[in-house]
């Protein structure tokens, strides 16, 4: 083994630095632009499509996560600029209407999401997004993108 020269000797560090504070500086440096509405849209996409190829390949087997399916879904519709009736997120959910309907309480009472009668059809509930479910959908999306880019 070759003598390092002087100078050349290094010192390895090791930092461990928290996820949160990783993950914070990782979505700092993304500008936010309308491209990037679109690619966070092309992810949620690519997330649903692959739950149900899992689901197509294993005959069977329940893959349940209706509060996740039903986050995936509304994003997804919301940024197509399409309403969600709560009947139609119940059956998207993967489950029974009334596991979806208690999912759907507890994501309301937790802030993320709202009910509030459709303008087409007054007999009619939609599911809308609240400011915090799409500030937490586009960060987790950020980071599920900047790892795909980084290998992780």
């Amino acid at each position: 083994m070759e003598k390092a020269s002087r100078g050349d000797d290094l010192i390895d560090v090791v930092v461990r630095l928290p996820r949160k504070a990783i993950e914070e500086t990782l979505l700092s440096a993304r500008p936010a632009s309308q491209k990037e509405d679109e690619r966070r849209l092309g992810a949620a996409n690519a997330a649903l499509a692959g739950r149900r190829r899992r689901a197509s390949r294993f005959p069977g087997v329940r893959f349940y996560d209706p509060s996740w399916d039903m986050l995936l879904e509304l994003y997804v519709a919301s940024r197509e600029r399409r309403d969600l009736a709560v009947s139609q997120l119940c059956a998207l959910s993967g489950g029974s209407t009334t596991t979806a309907l208690r999912h759907i309480e507890n994501m309301e009472a937790l802030g993320y999401i709202g009910r509030e009668a459709d303008a087409s059809d007054r007999r009619r509930l939609v599911v809308i997004m609240l400011p915090l479910l799409i500030n937490a959908m586009d960060q987790w999306l950020d980071l599920q993108m900047i790892g795909a880019e980084i290998g992780l």
